[in-house]
């Protein structure tokens, strides 16, 4: 690796206390920090559950007789499970997440992962890092790709907080873009500014020559600077923190969510938090340990919720877990389960469209490998959460994939939709939800009495269904519209009143 790529590869370099030789620590560079669409109030947490999560003994089809005979080992009996539908139930040691689903605080998208699934944990994590295809090697991140367009030419253009922070590993490849890295690696915030401003030295530099090696140089102190503003941001958000009313699990997760919410309930404008938790490469005697992994999830996951919940500030988050690959569904000789492709993605929070995505898992149409088929992409968990909850334009969506993936309903309100105004106050406002299945509503505004016609169209202009209102008076409006006859796909609606067409794009996922 040449020099320079190993420098832009690293993470902020002091932030991993790095031992850069005061000298080259101090600049007087400033940085030219620029607003995004990212740079709202909302912020997501990935768990990553790391070495392949059994998605089959987390959310179980508890009524398939398959799962038993595939698992007599493995399974968990029935009637110790925690039913949530007909047909699915909870591990025994998420009756917390069986609440919150009841609440509809829990959303569970089924069958997630991509076509021929890599068994490797190491090239499927790359996978789900670059948000790649199976026979594709990415060098950026999919979250680096989308922050570098909204912050072009970082670390210069930086915002005056973090753009993520990550606990518990150093693979920053997720956050990696050409030129740098816009992740911070964090265990500990007290730690981490200590380290940074005890070995700071500020402009007592010489100043920076005309060369390559003086181009390095300017790329280290950019870096560097950034470092110590952002350490000192990280310890202002820890200290503005209120005292914390709950007591969170000592568990290594436990501390990665406590350090989170204090850093949130702080103030930090941070809108991306990776936190992980090892272990679930479960070959072996899968029943004790993985209890043991979802129990401690679950307890540190419901202190934090009810934490946030309590500071009025649950609105703000979504979590969601991923795993490289789920496991197969019949057990090894060694009371364990092998690596499998896909699994269900598990999302919380107040702002999450509660219930079940895709289909129960039919244990009986297993692919050639004995693994279960793949439902939705795992770059649609992706999309949703750029396009639905952060509310970002479609172009700049396709662009971090190089190509379009349908989103998922499991957020309930859209951030940056706007209405569509026309004149004399005629107003179409965004649909909801938006995507649906199978049914949307369509909310707009009269300025007086009027004549309403609503369209339904494809992407080609074709109409498909035409719904004559008649005149309506003035004032606010809502129409049904129902796409039970439809295929999955993006429509166009459109509404027809005052002297004017007002239209918008719905998507219809079934």
């Amino acid at each position: 690796m040449k020099r320079r790529d190993f420098i832009k590869s690293s993470v902020v370099l002091s932030a991993l206390g790095a031992g850069i030789p005061s000298l080259l620590l101090a600049s007087k560079k400033r940085f030219s920090f620029r607003n995004s669409a990212i740079d709202s109030d909302r912020i997501v947490l990935f768990i990553k559950m790391n070495g392949g999560n059994d998605g089959l003994n987390t959310v179980i089809p508890f009524q398939d007789a398959s799962y038993y005979q595939e698992r007599p080992f493995v399974s968990i009996p029935n009637g110790q499970s925690l039913p949530i539908t007909d047909t699915l139930a909870l591990h025994p040691a998420l009756e917390s997440w069986q609440s919150l689903f009841n609440e509809q605080k829990l959303a569970i998208i089924q069958g997630v992962g991509y076509i021929d699934g890599n068994l490797s944990h190491f090239r499927s994590s790359d996978i789900w890092d670059t948000g790649s295809d199976e026979d594709e090697e990415l060098t950026t991140g999919w979250l680096g790709r989308l922050l570098e367009l909204e912050y072009p030419g970082f670390p210069n253009n930086a915002p005056d907080h973090p753009l993520a922070i990550q606990f518990n590993s150093a693979n920053l490849l997720e956050f990696k873009t050409s030129e740098s890295n816009t992740a911070l690696y964090l265990y500990d915030p007290d730690t981490m500014y200590s380290l940074i401003t005890g070995n700071y030295v500020n402009d007592q530099n010489e100043e920076i020559p005309d060369t390559y090696g003086g181009d390095e140089l300017a790329f280290i102190r950019e870096l560097d600077y950034m470092s110590f503003n952002y350490s000192q941001v990280i310890n202002e958000a820890a200290q503005n923190a209120p005292n914390t009313i709950m007591n969170y699990p000592n568990t290594n997760i436990g501390e990665q969510f406590k350090v989170t919410a204090r850093l949130i309930a702080g103030g930090l404008a941070t809108p991306f938090y990776r936190l992980y938790q090892h272990g679930y490469d479960t070959h072996v005697e899968q029943l004790y340990r993985h209890e043991q992994l979802l129990s401690e999830l679950a307890d540190a996951l419901n202190v934090f919720l009810t934490e946030m919940d309590t500071l009025s500030l649950l609105d703000r988050i979504l979590i969601v877990t991923t795993s490289e690959f789920g496991r197969r569904v019949i057990e090894n000789a060694s009371e364990g389960t092998d690596h499998g492709t896909s699994a269900p993605v598990l999302v919380f929070g107040s702002q999450a469209n509660g219930g079940v995505f895709g289909v129960d898992p039919d244990l009986q149409n297993l692919d050639e490998n004995g693994n279960l088929p793949v439902q939705f992409d795992y770059r649609q968990i992706y999309t949703t959460l750029m396009a639905n909850w952060f509310g970002l334009n479609a172009s700049t969506v396709n662009n971090v994939f190089n190509g379009d993936f349908q989103t998922i309903p499991f957020v309930q309100q859209a951030l940056g939709s706007k209405p569509s105004i026309g004149p004399n106050g005629f107003r179409l406002n965004p649909a909801y939800p938006n995507p649906f299945n199978p049914t949307t509503m369509l909310p707009y505004t009269l300025p007086e009495e009027e004549n309403v016609t609503i369209r339904l169209l494809d992407l080609r202009g074709r109409v498909l269904k035409v719904h004559h209102q008649g005149k309506q008076k003035a004032g606010n409006h809502l129409f049904k519209l129902d796409g039970k006859n439809l295929s999955s796909g993006s429509y166009i609606a459109q509404v027809e009143a005052a002297g004017s067409t007002l239209t918008q794009k719905i998507s219809l996922i079934k």
